[in-house]
């Protein structure tokens, strides 16, 4: 009996022996957590220095006025007479005594009041007048084909003659192309000058002389020519033979005209091949020729004999469709 208590007495000590070493040792292993959870920490916020924006004013700051009160003896007025020093400063041995203003304002000007002055004998000012300002109208100028400009530039008064080619080779020229050249001549009416004078020769199988001489540049005989252009339209004739460029050159050359404006497709019918020789013996007695063409290229043969005779009678060569 003694010895079943001696035993449970042993193994209750073992037990709360082991109970005591188990608990201390899980004492140990958490005291470090325990003490880094009770570390007190002190948060500091970093305060931002302040930065004071300076804005400049957007206007002008008047002046405020400002008063002093000189009643006592603050400013000293140093003088002297002695030379400069070596280092540049002037000290005066004796100041001269400060007298006081007058004024407690010191804004207000020290100094002689202004007085008025009149003058004898003083020019009168005239009086100046102002004029409103008038805006000039811009001309329009009109618009001067090449052939205005060619006539514009010709000296003294021009005794012009107009010559278009209605020939059978004119057949297959299209309106439009036909018109523009009668609408160039047409203008050109409108530029001549009192001075001037201009007949108008139409060739096909025969030669048609507008009038008889030469006509005066006036607006009734501009507009009635200008009429008579329009209406000129190539023919088709089944007998007799045509006449060309050379033929109706050699025929107007009897009336003696300045300058000849001849608007043709240069193709000679009275002699054989292209002989440019003979092309320039017909420029003779015409004046200047102004040779005019269109649907051709410049090495065409009828625009080459054209520019021949331009050149011979130094005048000009203008294939319309080509450029002004």
């Amino acid at each position: 009996m003694k010895s079943k208590s001696s035993k449970a007495f042993l193994v209750s000590v073992l037990l709360h022996l082991g109970v005591g070493v188990l608990g201390l040792f899980y004492w140990f292993s958490t005291a470090p957590m325990r003490e880094a959870s009770s570390i007190n920490a002190l948060f500091v916020r970093e305060e931002k220095p302040e930065v004071r924006r300076v804005t400049p004013p957007k206007r002008a700051q008047l002046a405020q006025k400002r008063t002093r009160d000189v009643s006592q003896q603050r400013l000293k007025i140093l003088t002297s007479n002695a030379p400069v020093s070596s280092r540049g400063v002037v000290s005066a041995a004796d100041p001269a005594p400060f007298q006081q203003f007058d004024s407690n304002d010191l804004s207000e000007p020290i100094g002689p009041t202004a007085t008025s002055v009149e003058f004898d004998n003083v020019p009168r000012v005239q009086k100046v007048i102002e004029r409103p300002f008038v805006k000039e109208k811009k001309v329009e100028t009109r618009y001067k084909s090449r052939l205005v400009k060619f006539i514009e530039a010709q000296e003294g008064p021009q005794r012009i003659v107009y010559c278009v080619d209605l020939s059978t080779s004119m057949q297959n020229l299209p309106p439009h192309k036909l018109k523009k050249i009668i609408d160039l001549m047409r203008d050109s009416l409108t530029f001549l000058e009192p001075h001037d004078s201009f007949n108008i020769v139409a060739f096909s199988t025969e030669l048609v002389v507008y009038r008889e001489n030469f006509v005066a540049v006036t607006d009734e005989i501009v507009t009635a020519s200008s009429n008579y252009l329009a209406n000129i339209q190539p023919q088709t004739h089944t007998k007799g033979t045509d006449h060309d460029m050379l033929t109706a050159l050699t025929e107007i050359a009897k009336t003696g005209p300045t300058l000849v404006v001849l608007f043709s497709d240069g193709i000679p019918t009275t002699i054989e091949g292209p002989d440019l020789t003979l092309v320039g013996q017909y420029a003779t007695g015409n004046g200047r020729i102004f040779a005019m063409g269109i649907g051709m290229s410049p090495n065409f043969p009828g625009a080459v004999m054209l520019k021949r005779l331009a050149t011979v009678s130094q005048g000009d060569l203008w294939l319309v469709d080509r450029g002004r």
